[in-house]
């Protein structure tokens, strides 16, 4: 009788998951979303042209409370969200944006959020990445970055994120080419690192680019053995809540999330593989509304 419950109720999260629209994140409408990225770059366009100052200082470090006198890029794209929070009386930062003062808080933040979506289709810590409307894979149909999504970079091939731009828009060539435009802090050009804001392009393909964090959820993460956070949090929980596990969620993707995975592949006549690809997170109700 439980597993027959549990099974109504997950077809009709299902049924209201597709009944619904993808890319609703956290319940912004397409408008309101739409709404603060034309102000967002409106504010970024504006600093265009702002340098370094002696010393190094700039305002937006000594806004943000990092170095005011190291490097930039994360504080001038959190000093442009929150500008832009100020004129429009919202409360996107935290929200919709990061607060950060390093690229590596970003990338963590987008992370555990699901919207940490990579240039290769495969994020590391957790597996492939997909479409949320048809499945099809990233590393099939590569991720075109939309108007206001983050774009991170990996200069120094240290294995670490380096640097982070605002994407202003996505242009595509005559010739099927995308060309991707940002507004950015503390860049390279040429491979020397300028000390203004300013606007730069770059071809979809180009090695330095590494990940988007982005401002809709239309990608999905496979969850596998290994995968560790608030995302596989939410996966046990719901696991339990379905009957599959019942053990307390701890976000660790170990043995036991493993079984549970796999129990319910059994029972929705799935590949048991004991990875929350997209066909589980689908019937867990994991899509965003």
């Amino acid at each position: 009788m439980r597993r027959l419950l549990a099974g109504l109720f997950i077809i009709f999260i299902i049924c209201a998951l597709w009944a619904g629209n993808f890319g609703v994140a956290y319940g912004i409408t397409e408008e309101d979303r739409t709404f603060f990225i034309d102000n967002l770059l409106d504010i970024a366009d504006h600093e265009i042209g702002y340098q370094r100052e002696a010393h190094g200082y700039t305002k937006y470090a000594d806004w943000s409370g990092g170095n005011k006198y190291g490097e930039w890029c994360s504080d001038f794209m959190s000093w442009c969200v929150a500008q832009t929070d100020l004129r429009l009386g919202t409360n996107y930062l935290h929200y919709l944006y990061p607060m950060q003062t390093a690229c590596a808080v970003g990338v963590r933040w987008f992370t555990e959020r699901g919207r940490y979506v990579t240039a290769t289709g495969e994020l590391k810590g957790f597996g492939a990445q997909w479409y949320w409307e048809d499945g099809v894979s990233l590393s099939q149909r590569p991720y075109i970055p939309q108007r206001g999504d983050l774009i991170y970079f990996e200069w120094f091939r240290y294995n670490r994120i380096d640097h982070v731009g605002i994407v202003e828009y996505v242009q595509m060539e005559p010739s099927g080419r995308y060309i991707v435009h940002t507004i950015e802090g503390n860049g390279r050009l040429n491979g020397q690192k300028v000390n203004d804001v300013r606007r730069f392009s770059y071809p979809l393909d180009h090695p330095t680019i590494r990940a988007y964090g982005v401002i809709r959820d239309d990608v999905g993460t496979d969850l596998t053995p290994g995968s560790v956070g608030p995302q596989v949090e939410r996966l046990q929980r719901l696991l339990v809540e379905g009957g599959f596990a019942d053990f307390e969620p701890d976000g660790v993707y170990g043995a036991r999330t493993r079984r549970a995975v796999s129990a319910l592949q059994a029972v929705y006549g799935l590949e048991e593989t004991g990875v929350a690809g997209r066909a589980v997170q689908l019937v867990l109700g994991l899509p965003p509304q």
